[in-house]
């Protein structure tokens, strides 16, 4: 009897382990949030650091950006993260009670993302990590 109630325990743990690792982190350790401090465009000049006062959050299939310099709130997409890239799509402006208004890819452009919205992970670490982009250069973050 013991030993049913061991091997039930045991099932139940492997299941459980199984079914909960999709809400673990799936990003290969990109969870979080990531101050940026540096913006380089691609001909190598510096478009802005920490005075940007830009955020970045990733959890799951979500992502957040944020302008503390700015007191609109914060954009919310959706991203994929593939191997050494990740891509952004479907921005919308959070407003709370289901009536977030859809914006168009450019409205990212801001926050240094692309039109086409695919950023190529050059670097990442547990305290780092580097962006970069044909189009919008190189982001460097630091965890926050």
């Amino acid at each position: 009897m013991k030993k049913n109630s061991i091997l039930s325990f045991i099932l139940f743990l492997v299941l459980y382990l199984v079914y909960s690792c999709d809400k673990v982190d799936c990003n290969d350790g990109l969870d979080g949030q990531w101050q940026m401090y540096e913006w380089v465009s691609p001909e190598g000049e510096v478009v802005g650091g920490k005075e940007m006062k830009i955020y970045y959050s990733f959890q799951l299939q979500m992502m957040m950006f944020q302008k503390l310099s700015v007191s609109s709130g914060y954009l919310l997409s959706s991203f994929q993260h593939r191997n050494t890239s990740i891509l952004i799509y479907d921005p919308v402006k959070y407003k709370g009670n289901g009536h977030d208004e859809i914006l168009p890819m450019d409205t990212l452009r801001q926050y240094g993302v692309p039109f086409d919205g695919v950023m190529t992970i050059e670097s990442l670490s547990d305290e780092t990590l580097i962006l970069r982009s044909a189009e919008t250069g190189r982001l460097s973050f630091r965890r926050y």
